[in-house]
């Protein structure tokens, strides 16, 4: 059984992002979304350890916003007709997490 790392709730998700490694683009749904982090159903086969950039568009305020988040994966899924990707974001890296965070808080205060 798997530890539990995750300290910020999780959002659900319905929503396309862009997945970029080693000079590779992929566009993957992600599945659920948190301060710290996301979740994308992909097959794409990338270990653990790995540093990757999601690019995800978020409607923030009647606007669409790009959102660069600069992460690492930590968990790797591939069983039977579940596969994807558990990222969480690097610390102190400078991107846009901030209106990732904005949004999660937002949505999560409505519900």
């Amino acid at each position: 059984m798997q530890n539990e790392r995750r300290t910020h709730p999780r959002l659900s998700f319905g929503g396309k992002a862009y997945l970029t490694y080693d000079g590779r683009c992929r566009c993957e749904n992600v599945t659920d979304v948190s301060a710290e982090g996301l979740f994308l159903e992909t097959g794409a086969r990338i270990r653990e350890g790995k540093q990757v950039k999601v690019f995800l568009p978020l409607l923030v305020e009647d606007n669409w916003r790009l959102c660069l988040l600069k992460g690492e994966v930590v968990r790797r899924v591939g069983e039977k007709g579940a596969t994807g990707l558990g990222i969480q974001f690097l610390p102190g890296e400078i991107d846009t997490r901030s209106v990732l965070q904005s949004y999660v808080s937002q949505q999560t205060a409505t519900c």
